[in-house]
């Protein structure tokens, strides 16, 4: 299929279509797409259904999530006349864990030369290595190589090794955890192709491919969690999470002022800021209170200073992960907050003072067809989820996760377990974003 770009350049289309779906705290959201011409995508539509069923990052009632992920899966069928099979789903929690590590290859060549199949089946036999009782392998990815004593080689294909290490990032999650997503994907007639973890995806959307190189550290605050990945040299070296979200901004403000979640929510939305002097700190709001018929006044500034503080909270424990050892040095890198809670006024500002690195927010920006409602922090990673699930399949065959109307297509090629490794990162990360 030919499609022609706004310069007047004919791009092919694809007819392999993908399905994402971003299992949130607050929300699941649901996109289908393809591949335009070399790095060209379009997305032929999304829908979103709000979800009661997680609690930081994880499921804590399978049917309420199983309940959002059909309705958002539903909306998007009948927008785009496809029908999803097989999705690429992204993952995260306080149960997702990281660590470095360093293994021995073996160099099948038997003249000692690097192949290209040495690089590429590396992050698969780490993974293999692993065996963690109740952990799972979400990602192995390689960050560099050490031939024959010399260490931090990135491109090793076509050098002579007798003996090659890889040095590199694992990111693990529990069993119960991991299960009971799959069971609430499953159970909703979606096959899963692959695993992400969020803040990776959210990475694929929103990093240039210099700020890769330089160094980046993606902030995804999500409703339930904040979720952390450094880059540097286009590659991972660090994944972490913190237990605090969107969600302890609005209970804050529910339990301090008897209101409902609903009501605590929209008011956060609407009023909340974290901005030292915010503007129309003198106006009344009207606040609903459980068991009373009348409302309570309060004002704006108490509002603020309530999400002030627990932001300024956030702030400071995000300033304790970069502090780590395991981060290294973050001076030269450029920090991005993705989800939608970063959006609050005032809290970039805040990250920066606390961090003292350059902040900016992250806003998914890919060549293509993409509805401006997208072009948003807060779906930075169920568009990275797509784009890595576009790239991840480039190659396959067609219809491997989502068909059309009439039934014609294939199931999902690969089941959760089999398909969350990346052979090369750097590929994938400058295949559909420069």
């Amino acid at each position: 299929m030919a499609n022609r770009s706004d310069n007047g350049e004919t791009n092919m289309v694809s007819d392999e279509i993908v399905a994402a779906i971003d299992v949130g705290t607050t929300k699941v959201c649901t996109i289908v797409g393809r591949k335009v011409g070399e790095d060209g995508v379009q997305i032929l539509g999304y829908s979103t259904a709000k979800n009661s069923g997680m609690r930081k990052g994880v499921v804590s009632d399978v049917s309420a999530a199983e309940r959002a992920v059909r309705v958002s899966i539903k909306a998007v069928e009948d927008k785009t006349g496809h029908k999803v099979d097989s999705a690429f789903v992204g993952v995260t929690g306080a149960h997702v864990r990281f660590e470095n590590r360093h293994e021995r290859l073996e160099v099948e060549n038997r003249k000692g030369i690097v192949t290209a199949d040495d690089v590429a089946s590396a992050p698969k036999k780490l993974s293999e290595s692993v065996d963690v009782p109740g952990r799972t392998v979400i990602h192995a990815n390689s960050i560099s190589y050490t031939l024959d004593g010399e260490s931090g080689i990135r491109h090793p294909v076509g050098m002579h090794s007798k003996e090659m290490q890889v040095e590199a990032h694992l990111v693990t999650g529990a069993n119960t955890f991991i299960d009971r997503l799959v069971d609430v994907i499953e159970v909703s007639g979606v096959k899963i192709n692959s695993l992400v973890l969020e803040p990776l995806a959210s990475g694929m959307a929103v990093l240039t491919a210099k700020e890769r190189q330089r160094g980046a550290v993606i902030v995804d605050i999500g409703g339930g969690t904040t979720d952390i990945v450094a880059f540097k040299g286009s590659g991972i070296y660090y994944t972490g999470v913190i237990p605090v979200g969107g969600y302890q901004f609005t209970n804050d403000i529910a339990l301090s002022f008897s209101t409902t979640f609903e009501a605590a929510e929209a008011i956060k939305l609407e009023h909340g800021s974290a901005e030292f002097q915010p503007a129309s700190a003198g106006e009344q709001i009207l606040v609903p209170v459980v068991g009373r018929d009348k409302h309570l006044k309060v004002s704006r500034l108490e509002i603020c200073q309530l999400v002030r503080e627990r932001a300024m909270e956030l702030a400071r424990m995000i300033k304790v992960k970069l502090d780590s050892e395991r981060m290294g040095d973050v001076e030269d890198s450029v920090l991005i907050l993705t989800g939608g809670a970063s959006s609050m006024p005032g809290f970039a500002e805040l990250v920066q003072k606390s961090v003292g690195i350059d902040v900016r927010h992250g806003i998914p920006d890919v060549h293509g067809t993409i509805p401006a409602e997208l072009r948003d922090p807060g779906y930075a990673t169920a568009v990275g989820t797509l784009l890595w699930g576009l790239t991840e399949h480039v190659s396959d065959e067609a219809g491997f996760g989502v068909r059309n109307g009439n039934g014609n297509g294939h199931n999902g090629k690969h089941a959760a377990e089999s398909t969350g490794f990346i052979g090369n990162l750097k590929r994938r990360f400058g295949a559909l974003r420069s």
